[in-house]
């Protein structure tokens, strides 16, 4: 399972681009890119002076939903400015990896013996994206440093709104507007561009009244190197330019940027990729601290980290479709299943009844169970949707939360052929559900040693007669805070 996609609220120029050109390169079958390897990023972070718990998820959910990148993440130094990151220290440190992401701000490491181990890499071929306060790094007395960032920069200005003007006609920025707004940010100066590096974009500094470069290209040796002072709020890093800039710079610098600025053949992400990372769930504003932990358990292109009986289970466009015909219905209500526990979660979905009226449901708090030959079904705690809605005990206890009225609740405003925005909160014994943005069901489990760590279950009831159910979004975050995001009013 991959990390949930950032909430962008729209789909991009550049996500667009790159769903087009997945389709002209594979003649229209997205099928073909999941089998390539992804991108695979080593993203290095921490320091003083910014919000990195909060940049590092938003980057790494932002390269994801763009291209096929996986980001490995390594935060160390809490906010001084003068540790040494432990991985520089270790020969080869950058193997196995395509780009080296710098999102560090150590300034006071000035040891020119341990800057060599960290350029090191870079000089044998490792590509890197220079980020904000990685120009501001390891001022070791010599340029080693600001030769593979491309730039020198001595500090920054006053924090402003300023707009960044393209001022080259490059991959990276193809797709870009010609101008575009960051609000209140941190504009650094630039007292040289090495010959290296060619200007990508530029910004005008109140305080010397001339443009600064905010993002260029560096050409180390045969090193290719992205880089952009641009970065200093975490809402700035959320904007959906910024994450297009650096996407494509890392796919630039590692040579899988094609010339229209789309990923290159196998790094493209399908329809369903682009359409799991936009949905309505990934759009909900968590709380802040919340947010760096949110996962998605399903990427929209395969059953990565489930499991369950296949015959029943497909994906289309980005949902997972359960289905079955009259001739292969189940005699037994069987579950696709995470392959990971969960206990407490704020979990975020949307569900769609489509054929028949029997009720679906997502099952939690219990285990994988075998009944009658089916051996993925489940014992637990059953969140119905949409006819039928309330709580059900799998094989225990049966009806569970006997409210009525938030049964009504629920059925006045859920849909029952359409699709429902649903929030499951399960705290400790307590069940709370928020559907199309009103809280229906809030319910404790007088029998606490029931609700048991389990895997999470989506529901193909027991029927004699063709139905289909799907599911999108599903995008979980463990031991979140005790309150309900998306219902209006929030407790």
């Amino acid at each position: 399972m991959r990390h949930a996609t950032t909430p962008l609220g729209r789909l991009s120029p550049f996500m667009v681009a790159a769903t087009a050109a997945l389709f002209a390169s594979f003649g229209g079958s997205p099928a073909r890119a999941g089998e390539e390897k992804p991108l695979e990023v080593l993203y290095i972070t921490g320091g003083c002076c910014h919000d990195y718990e909060g940049q590092k998820a938003v980057i790494a959910k932002g390269l994801a939903s763009r291209a096929r990148i996986r980001t490995t993440v390594i935060h160390e130094g809490g906010s001084t400015t003068d540790h040494k990151v432990s991985i520089y220290e270790k020969p080869d440190w950058s193997k196995g990896f395509d780009v080296v992401f710098h999102n560090e701000c150590f300034a006071n490491v000035k040891d020119p013996e341990f800057l060599k181990k960290i350029v090191a890499e870079h000089e044998k071929g490792t590509p890197a994206v220079m980020m904000h306060c990685a120009m501001h790094c390891y001022r070791a007395g010599n340029d080693d440093w600001f030769k593979l960032c491309g730039i020198k920069s001595p500090g920054h200005g006053a924090h402003y709104e300023y707009t960044a003007h393209i001022v080259a006609d490059h991959p990276i920025v193809k797709g870009l507007p010609k101008a575009w707004n960051l609000p209140k940010e941190e504009l650094y100066f630039c007292d040289k561009l090495f010959e290296t590096a060619k200007p990508l974009a530029e910004a005008m500094s109140r305080e010397r009244n001339a443009m600064q470069t905010v993002a260029w290209t560096n050409e180390y040796g045969k090193t290719r190197v992205f880089g952009t002072t641009i970065g200093h709020y975490t809402q700035t890093v959320e904007l959906p330019e910024f994450l297009d800039l650096v996407t494509k710079g890392t796919l630039w610098a590692a040579g899988k940027l094609r010339d229209d600025g789309s990923p290159a053949a196998g790094l493209a992400l399908s329809a369903g990729e682009v359409a799991a990372a936009s949905d309505w769930s990934h759009r909900v504003k968590l709380p802040a601290e919340e947010r760096a932990r949110a996962v998605d358990l399903f990427n929209g292109r395969d059953f990565d980290g489930w499991e369950g009986n296949m015959d029943y289970w497909s994906i289309e466009g980005g949902e997972i479709v359960a289905k079955n015909s009259k001739e292969n219905a189940p005699k037994v209500s069987t579950y696709l299943l995470t392959k990971k526990p969960y206990r407490n979660f704020r979990l975020l979905f949307e569900g769609k009844l489509v054929t028949s009226e029997m009720h679906s449901g997502v099952a939690i708090w219990g285990r994988k169970f075998e009944k009658d030959g089916e051996a993925s079904s489940y014992q637990g705690h059953l969140v119905m949707f949409p006819s039928g809605w309330g709580l059900w005990d799998l094989f225990r206890r049966n009806s569970l939360s006997g409210d009525q009225q938030g049964r009504a609740k629920a059925a006045a405003e859920g849909r029952q052929h359409d699709w429902n925005t649903m929030e499951i909160l399960a705290i400790g014994s307590r069940i709370r559900l928020a559907v199309n943005g009103k809280e229906v069901l809030d319910w404790t489990d007088p029998k606490p040693e029931l609700c048991a760590e389990g895997p999470i279950g989506l529901q193909l009831h027991s029927n004699s007669v063709p139905q289909e159910v799907r599911f999108r979004g599903l995008v979980l975050v463990e031991n979140p805070i005790d309150s309900l995001v998306t219902a209006e009013p929030t407790p």
